[in-house]
């Protein structure tokens, strides 16, 4: 009888050390399918935001100093999701002098009800995104000479330099002179 409980201890032994070894196993399956997962997820929002941030595209269509000294922008969307300027808060502006010194860096203030003399939107107001294919004109007020964007104090013919940044969506640029006669 002694000899056949002996032989019971190895086998016991081995069951045991292969269950910890399904068991280790198992485990390990568990948590590399969580951290996969997790990884898979945050790709997938990275992916969504990328495409999103690409889908995105304005461009400047026309730049023109009006007669009231007003810098007109007509700006398109010609990407395939609307351009935000509904949050006129996260939109900016930046002047830029011929020797890329910072005249001015604004944010667009405007809304549908109040339209301010600094900074209007046609058609529309200001108070609406920009639509896949459609031209938003943009007025920014550069005579008054107690705003910082003024640009009474450059000599004429100063190449300037613009950027406008769609809350951090898309954004667009270009240039203009500041022309003799205005």
């Amino acid at each position: 009888m002694i000899k056949s409980r002996k032989g019971l201890t190895p086998v016991i032994a081995i069951i045991l050390l292969l269950m910890m070894t399904v068991a280790a196993a198992g485990a390990a399956f568990f948590w590399f399918v969580r951290i996969q997962s997790e990884m898979q997820g945050g790709t997938e929002s990275y992916s969504e935001q990328l495409s999103e941030t690409i889908a995105s595209r304005a461009d400047v269509s026309e730049v023109d100093v009006t007669s009231d000294e007003s810098l007109k922008i007509i700006v398109r969307n010609i990407g395939n999701a609307n351009i935000p300027l509904a949050n006129t808060e996260k939109v900016t502006w930046m002047l830029k002098d011929s020797n890329q010194n910072i005249v001015c860096n604004h944010q667009l203030n405007a809304s549908a009800s109040t339209e301010t003399t600094e900074t209007y939107c046609e058609p529309s107001g200001c108070a609406s995104d920009i639509p896949v294919r459609s031209s938003r004109q943009i007025i920014l007020n550069i005579s008054d000479s107690s705003h910082e964007c003024f640009m009474g104090g450059y000599a004429n013919n100063t190449l300037f330099y613009f950027k406008l940044d769609f809350a951090g969506v898309t954004a667009t640029g270009g240039q203009f002179v500041k022309d003799p006669a205005s």
